[in-house]
C-alpha cells in the first residue's frame, strides 16, 4: 500500500468522523493510536465501498464507455501532468487510482454530510447526545438538566456555590472546558459545616429589572447574565428544588444541637 493510498484512508475517516456527532465525540476523547486506528477504521470502509463501485463499473465498461465519449485517449492521457515519481507520463492504471480515490473522498463527505443534516431535527440532536453521554454521569447530568431546563447546585473547589439553569456544553466537540450556567442564585459552603448559604438572588434582580420579560426597555438579556464555570473547578453539581431546599433548612434548624438529648 503506497503512501497515496494511505493518505486517501485517513482523509476520509477524518472528513467523515468531524462530521458524525456520535463519532466525532469518541474521535474527541481519543488519544494517541486510539485516535488514528478509529480514523483509519472509518476511512477503509467508504475506500472498500469506493473499490466494489468502481471494479463495478469497470466490470460494466462505463470507463472505457466513457473514455471514448469523451475522446479519452491514451496519447491525451500521456499528456496530463504526472504526480508521481518515477515515470513521467500517466497511464490509465494512475487514472483509475484518481477515480477511485475521488470517489472515497465523495463518499465520506456525502456520508458526513448527511448525518450532519439528519441530525438538525432537535430530538434526533438530543436523543443522539442522550446515548453518547450515557456513559459519563456529570455530563449526562448536565445533558439532562439542560433538556429539562432544571435548575442545578454547582459547587466549586472554591466553596463558591451557583444554581442556574445549564445551556448544554457542545458535547459533539469533544472534551469542553467550560459549563455555561444562566444564575438564579449564588453563594458559598460554610468551611465547617459545609451548609450552603445564599448572598446573591439573580432570579429576584431579573424580575425587578423586566430582564427577559417581552415588552420592557431594558436593554439587558438574559444572555448578558450567562456565567461560564471551568470544569477543572468543579467540585460537584446536584438537581435543586428550591422548595425542597427551605424544608431541609427548616429540618436543620429546628433540630436540637449535637450531644443534646430530650428529657423524658
Amino acid at each position: 500500500m503506497n503512501t497515496l493510498q494511505i493518505a486517501v484512508i485517513l482523509m476520509c475517516g477524518y472528513i467523515y468522523v468531524t462530521n458524525s456527532l456520535s463519532d466525532r465525540y469518541k474521535f474527541k476523547r481519543s488519544s494517541g493510536w486510539d485516535a488514528y486506528f478509529f480514523v483509519a477504521v472509518w476511512g477503509i470502509v467508504f475506500v472498500v465501498v469506493a473499490w466494489l463501485g468502481c471494479s463495478l463499473m469497470s466490470f460494466l465498461g462505463f470507463f472505457r464507455w466513457l473514455s471514448n465519449h469523451l475522446g479519452i485517449t491514451p496519447e491525451k492521457i500521456a499528456r496530463m501532468f504526472p504526480v508521481t515519481n518515477g515515470d513521467t507520463s500517466i497511464n490509465f492504471r494512475d487514472l483509475k487510482l484518481f477515480v477511485w480515490a475521488f470517489t472515497s473522498i465523495t463518499l465520506a463527505t456525502f456520508a458526513g454530510f448527511a448525518k450532519r443534516w439528519w441530525l438538525t431535527n432537535p430530538d434526533r440532536h438530543i436523543s443522539v447526545l442522550a446515548k453518547i453521554t450515557s456513559t459519563n454521569a456529570l455530563e449526562a447530568m448536565l445533558m439532562e438538566a439542560s433538556v429539562s431546563q432544571f435548575p442545578v447546585l454547582v459547587s466549586l473547589k472554591s466553596k463558591k456555590v451557583y444554581v442556574g439553569i445549564v445551556s448544554c456544553p457542545a458535547f459533539e466537540h469533544g472534551d469542553y472546558e467550560v459549563v455555561e450556567l444562566l444564575p438564579l442564585l449564588s453563594g458559598y459552603r460554610d468551611k465547617d459545616t459545609l451548609q450552603v448559604r445564599f448572598t446573591s438572588n439573580y432570579q429576584s434582580h431579573y424580575i425587578r429589572q423586566g430582564i427577559g420579560i417581552v415588552g420592557t426597555m431594558s436593554r439587558l438579556t438574559l444572555d448578558d447574565f450567562r456565567t461560564l464555570l471551568p470544569k477543572r473547578e468543579i467540585d460537584n453539581v446536584s438537581f435543586f428544588d428550591i422548595e425542597t431546599f427551605k424544608k431541609f433548612q427548616e429540618i436543620e434548624k429546628d433540630a436540637p444541637p449535637d450531644g443534646d438529648s430530650t428529657k423524658n
